[in-house]
């Protein structure tokens, strides 16, 4: 009853959604996560198809370089001043929610997408809403963008339903490490991470969900083998790589806000050397 309520309610809110359903009909498109192989990636490789952009990705400093069709934070109440803390339960002020508000602003032309939580607080005049109402694991049945969305569990789910939603028959994945195998761990925003590999697909019940409705690749930095096709960057871009640390692809100011982050327990990989100054 509570569910049926409120997608009476929303019902307006979705209806903006139409606009997109099959809006790339037969195309291919690239999604991009936030993993730790994007700092050895130059994203001028990757321009010829449309871009889904995942949740850190605008703090990239040449975020766009990319032809970014849409681009989707999911999290519930990810952008309101004040957010519970889900690492330590408790209220306080949301560094990163108002770190994501004043750069996803610098493009007042990206189609956002993002929890209907996020209502009030989100910055875009384009933001569109995404609700499960209560379906909440990965299935073909509950892929609507104009009423049940069931891919809400994270930035990678979000953008392989909307690359469904919008018609894409192709998806190539750069920077989704954790489809390596061995998975690749940290992101680009932060330093290095080291993490032991369980051998386990943490994707399995999303890449089985839409096996039927869409082809997913993948580039990884080096040669590795993964949960789905893959090609690694120079085969693809016929490019060497070139490594830059986070402070090369990232500023100083936002570098300081994630770190602050960081050390306020919003975050749980460190952001900066322990020996850099954090002062904001």
């Amino acid at each position: 009853m509570k569910n049926n309520l409120l997608h009476k309610a929303l019902e307006p809110v979705f209806r903006r959604n139409f606009l997109f359903k099959n809006s790339f009909i037969d195309q291919t498109c690239y999604i991009f996560g936030n993993g730790a192989s994007l700092k050895s990636i130059d994203f001028s490789h990757f321009t010829n198809y449309p871009t889904i952009g995942i949740n850190h990705l605008v703090l990239h400093k040449d975020f766009y370089l990319l032809d970014t069709c849409c681009y989707t934070l999911p999290e519930p109440f990810s952008f309101y001043h004040y957010f519970k803390n889900p690492y330590k339960q408790k209220y306080e002020k949301n560094i990163m929610g108002n770190l994501f508000r004043s750069e996803i602003a610098k493009f007042p032309e990206l189609n956002l997408f993002t929890s209907f939580t996020n209502m009030l607080g989100a910055p875009l005049k384009n933001t569109h809403y995404l609700h499960h109402f209560g379906k909440r694991d990965p299935h073909s049945n509950y892929l609507d963008i104009c009423s049940e969305f069931s891919y809400l569990a994270g930035g990678l789910y979000a953008a392989i339903g909307l690359a469904i939603s919008l018609g894409f028959k192709k998806a190539i994945l750069v920077g989704c490490d954790y489809l390596m195998k061995p998975k690749s761990y940290g992101h680009f925003y932060a330093q290095p991470k080291l993490g032991k590999d369980d051998g386990l697909n943490p994707y399995e019940m999303l890449l089985k969900s839409c096996s039927s409705q869409i082809n997913l690749e993948a580039i990884s930095d080096f040669k590795v083998d993964c949960w789905i096709p893959c090609t690694d960057y120079e085969t693809y871009t016929g490019a060497s790589l070139k490594y830059r640390e986070n402070t090369e692809i990232v500023t100083n100011d936002n570098l300081l806000i994630l770190n602050n982050a960081y050390e306020m327990g919003q975050y749980h990989g460190r952001i900066l050397p322990i020996e850099h100054s954090t002062e904001v």
